[in-house]
């Protein structure tokens, strides 16, 4: 009689066990159709950056990495902009595509605007990998204006504009129209 119970018992949980198993695939499957179809905001996720296609990024005033000056003014046709952040996992492995996107862009560096978030000291050698293909901005706090003017989600934020107007953006730089 015991031995039937054990039995019973362990068919149940193997049983159970299966549709779990079951689920989970579906669950998967799932996620995976819904984070390739639809934007990072529509799947639950915050949004790379919250400025709409068609709308465009905020008023800002900053000085770049190198001494000079920038502003909304200064965007000026086809731009590609990247928010990054030193000790960012994400950002270090999207760190290398940027760059080389970066080092194709028309119109070179005048073309690319790098936006490294964080600490100015461990920000250095990100800036430094970013200068030769980038205009490089700082900003060592997530509300500044720059996050604030596009409206950075989340890190890392890619973006391509048409002067100071957002046409596309996603938080994977591969993700981005050529």
């Amino acid at each position: 009689m015991a031995l039937s119970i054990i039995g019973a018992l362990g068919l149940a949980n193997i049983a159970l066990t299966l549709l779990v198993i079951r689920r989970l695939g579906e669950h998967s499957r799932l996620l995976a159709e819904n984070a390739t179809a639809r934007p990072a905001s529509a799947a639950g996720w915050p949004a790379a950056i919250d400025v709409a296609p068609g709308e465009q990024v905020g008023d800002f005033a900053v000085t770049a990495f190198d001494g000079t000056s920038m502003s909304r003014g200064d965007l000026n046709g086809r731009t590609l902009v990247g928010f990054v952040a030193p000790g960012c996992p994400a950002c270090d492995a999207s760190l290398p595509d940027f760059i080389e996107r970066a080092g194709a862009a028309e119109g070179g560096r005048a073309q690319v605007v790098a936006v490294v978030m964080g600490d100015a000291r461990a920000a250095g050698e990100v800036c430094e990998q970013l200068s030769p293909v980038a205009r490089v901005l700082t900003e060592d706090q997530e509300a500044g204006p720059l996050a604030t003017a596009f409206g950075v989600g989340g890190l890392p934020a890619f973006a391509l504009l048409a002067g100071d107007t957002v046409v596309a953006s996603h938080s994977l730089i591969e993700r981005l129209p050529a």
